[in-house]
């Protein structure tokens, strides 16, 4: 299946993480990314496609955020993040 691609502007207010292909938890840095949107191979728990920020941590590794399927990318932009 081709991967959906967005450039988007991820706002200094963000709060986004996920993590790297190598499993490490990373937060999205503010700024301009290429991300796309693709299946993945083993659904869990509901979720079954993630967004891939490329290039978009601190040290410039790809970003996995997964999402369920009807997520829209400007509402992961702008989620507030969850309080503790």
């Amino acid at each position: 299946m081709p991967a959906d691609c967005y450039r988007v502007v991820v706002p200094e207010s963000a709060r986004l993480a996920g993590y790297t292909a190598t499993g490490r938890r990373a937060s999205v840095v503010p700024g301009e990314h290429v991300v796309q949107r693709f299946r993945l191979k083993v659904p869990l728990d509901g979720i079954s496609e993630a967004f891939r920020f490329l290039g978009a941590d601190a040290r410039g590794d790809d970003i996995h955020i997964p999402v369920r399927s009807e997520a829209d990318i400007e509402r992961v932009l702008h989620e507030e993040p969850a309080s503790e």
